[in-house]
């Protein structure tokens, strides 16, 4: 694998592994300012009602409590109730629309006082009629949680293809179900947490643990109608995101800090962070797949419904497309739209859309093997995408690699080994179109040897490793003489959000030309020192020397050196890359499951699990390996524990660890990952995407090893025992109430 570099294709541990194992790391808990106060929001417990007054004085009167601020203290701009944007949103006004909308802030010399003085605020409500989730959006004479949307559709995405319904009229096997995927939580291990700081020049800095400064900042500065120039963010260690740690809090702690005139910092409780930030959204299927008695797909016709909350940000629109995707159908309607309800907003969560589209396609697919009597990877290799297929938004499938991965899993032992009593083996694939953004960098050689690359992206999965290891390659040093950091967005190179599986992609590029820039600095310098052409150089680690004449070099050090002395005739060493790659390079993957059902009592483990992968150049193999480990994991509760109920009164009834049944380390089986590496032409040294593809499969892959062990197929994630159990008794014929 990766051989014959340098640096490419080592297992190197991360950069940050040692703080983080030692406690050093620095989360934004750990920020403190002179004057800083703390914040505690007061949250709304009710879906829908009007506010009819906000009595704050016993809050005030509370030890250590400086101020209770309401929309009333805040500017005209920030006190809309219906912003089209969360980010725009600030404190409720009139009227609350969900469960969990911040109504004010308290803000106290300690964050113990705050917590004291919030319970302690007295808002009067009076209800209004609410609805509750996806389907009551969707009923008739449902009230509208809107005004601008009185049906409560905000969008909608529609593709067809051929003739559907005379697809389905002539096919000769039919597959067709409902879905339902209850909304689930990022799960990550840090709650929301800012703190912002006006400074006298009428500008802020932000601290926040975000995935994309900069569109922090731009949020910020449109909200606070700011220059973005004053508006500074500096990116905090992110203690776990998954597509949850966008903008949300950052403009209200900014403009509470501005109003106020000190130092604020918000830290959400857990409870807090469940029912008022961004969960992957509540999702309704209607799926029908049809093929002809040779098991070649026909048709595919599909009706999703995603449950926006009060927020229009849900995945309708990538769900619609990847749904049609990974199969070639001559004959397809798609329609998914996005319902709004009186549930906070939606968010995005690792690979958005896509494991709730594959848990239903996949199924189908499976349903249609066990019609026809054929393996369910031989009939994926029939009817598998292939580059230059068509998707379902008309746009073609660049080269991806499902058909190599499905005749790898068809030997895998895990699929072909027997299976026993309640033992069942399933299997799912999963793709992303890949994402694409510009991204610079940059790269210094310093006084002591060493280089120092700066980038403006968020390290969440690794990435800071992989892009040491390519700096290293490109310049010809050890990548222990690399350091890369993320600079504050005053000063960092542009780069996009960390998310869609593209940093390493886009600001992998981009390093490689500023590891090049900087490699040919130091050539010119040393071919001028040598008196050698730049042609009969190398560079080996911390030296740079003539071919063949190993005592004809100089060191890094002395390179610098000749650039920093007065009247030297060298500039110093700094590279630069900027990149803007166009062209996509879809990751793909395939996953096989393994599990064992209690057929009495519905109870399911996982007993085996391989995922193979495409991941175009293995940059670092233990990093990649971690990215599907973590995926898988949370996979596994996806499928089987996690979910976010709502009752009809729009309170959420699982918004604890007691209720919200994340995974244990006990429910995670061995993961045998296999990492296949066909190169792309446009990834740094042929990288694609890893982190998000992982989490698509699992969930599709654990429902088709159920009904392998079971011969009952489950339709509603998540999979508990007691829909099991149910499934099982109806199959027997002893339905349970």
């Amino acid at each position: 694998m990766s051989e014959g570099f340098r640096a490419i294709g080592k297992r190197l541990k991360r950069p940050d592994s040692g703080p983080k194992l030692t406690g050093h790391e620095r989360y934004v808990a750990d920020v403190s300012l002179p004057g800083m106060l703390h914040a505690c929001l007061v949250l709304s417990d009710h879906a829908s009602a009007t506010i009819r007054d906000i009595n704050g004085s016993d809050a005030l009167a509370s030890e250590g409590v400086v101020a209770v601020i309401t929309a009333a203290d805040l500017p005209e701009f920030a006190r809309d109730d219906e912003p089209d944007d969360r980010g725009m949103f600030f404190l409720a006004h009139r009227r609350v629309s969900f469960v969990g909308q911040a109504v004010a802030v308290v803000l106290a010399e300690s964050s113990a006082a705050a917590g004291i003085a919030a319970d302690l605020v007295d808002v009067t409500y009076e209800p209004l009629p609410l609805v509750a989730g996806p389907r009551e959006a969707r009923a008739s004479g449902a009230p509208a949680v809107r005004a601008a949307h009185p049906d409560n559709l905000t969008n909608q995405a529609h593709y067809q293809r051929g003739d559907v319904e005379q697809a389905f009229r002539e096919a000769a096997i039919v597959a067709e179900r409902g879905f339902h995927s209850y909304a689930v939580h990022q799960g990550y291990l840090e709650p929301r947490a800012v703190v912002a700081a006006a400074d006298p020049t009428g500008g802020v800095t932000v601290y926040t643990p975000t995935q994309g400064q900069f569109a922090i900042r731009t949020a910020v500065a449109r909200v606070l109608q700011l220059p973005e120039t004053d508006v500074r963010v500096q990116p905090m260690t992110v203690g776990g995101g998954f597509g949850g740690k966008f903008v949300l809090l950052e403009p209200l702690v900014a403009l509470v800090a501005l109003v106020c005139g000190r130092p604020v910092r918000l830290e959400m409780t857990r409870s807090q962070d469940f029912v008022a930030t961004t969960p992957a959204p509540e999702a309704l299927l209607q799926v029908g797949l049809t093929a002809d008695s040779e098991g070649t797909f026909t048709a595919l016709r599909v009706d999703m419904t995603f449950d926006t909350g009060f927020f229009s940000h849900s995945p309708y629109q990538q769900a619609a497309i990847m749904i049609g995707a990974n199969y070639r159908f001559a004959n397809l309607d798609i329609i998914s739209t996005e319902a709004l309800s009186n549930r906070t907003g939606a968010g995005a969560y690792r690979a958005p859309g896509r494991t709730q589209a594959a848990f239903a396609i996949e199924t189908l697919v499976d349903e249609i093997a066990e019609q026809i009597g054929v393996s369910p990877i031989e009939l994926r290799l029939r009817n598998v995408a292939v580059a230059g297929d068509e998707l379902p938004n008309g746009t073609v499938w660049p080269p991806l690699e499902l058909t190599r991965l499905l005749k790898a899993a068809r030997e895998h032992p895990l699929w072909t080994a027997p299976c026993g009593d309640g033992e069942g083996v399933g299997i799912a694939l999963g793709t992303l179109v890949g994402s694409v953004e510009s991204a610079s960098a940059t790269m210094r050689l310093n006084a002591d040897g060493t280089l120092s690359v700066v980038v403006g992206s968020i390290d969440l999965t690794g990435t800071t490793s992989a892009l040491t290891q390519i700096a290293a390659e490109v310049f010809g040093t050890d990548p222990s003489r690399i350091r890369v950091t993320t600079a504050p967005s005053e000063t960092a190179p542009h780069s996009g959000g960390t998310g869609g599986s593209k940093i390493l992609y886009t600001v992998g590029n981009a390093v490689i030309e500023a590891a090049r820039d900087a490699r040919e600095q130091v050539l010119a310098i040393a071919a001028d020192a040598l008196e050698a052409g730049i042609g009969d150089l190398e560079i080996d680690d911390e030296r740079v020397g003539i071919r063949g004449a190993p005592d004809r070099a100089l060191t890094l050090e002395q390179i610098h050196a000749r650039t920093v002395v007065m009247g030297s005739s060298h500039a110093p060493v700094f590279g630069r890359g900027t990149v803007a790659n166009p062209y996509k390079a879809p990751p793909t993957t395939v996953h096989i499951a393994r599990v064992q059902v209690d057929l009495e009592t519905g109870q399911t483990r996982v007993t085996g699990y391989a995922a193979l992968q495409d991941v175009g150049r293995a940059i670092n193999p233990a990093e990649i390996d971690g990215q599907i480990h973590g995926a898988v994991a949370q996979g596994i509760g996806w499928a089987l524990g996690e979910a976010l109920i709502y009752d009809d009164d729009g309170q959420l009834v699982t918004g604890t660890f007691m209720d919200y049944a994340l995974p244990h380390a006990a429910d995670v089986p061995t993961i045998d990952t296999r990492l296949h590496e066909y190169p792309s032409e446009y990834g740094p040294f042929g990288v694609k995407g890893v982190g998000e593809m992982p989490s698509v499969p699992p969930a599709a892959a654990i429902a088709n090893a159920i009904a392998n062990a079971t011969g009952v197929r489950l339709t509603q994630l998540p999979m508990t025992p007691e829909r099991i159990w149910r499934a099982l008794a109806e199959r027997d014929g002893q339905p349970r109430g």
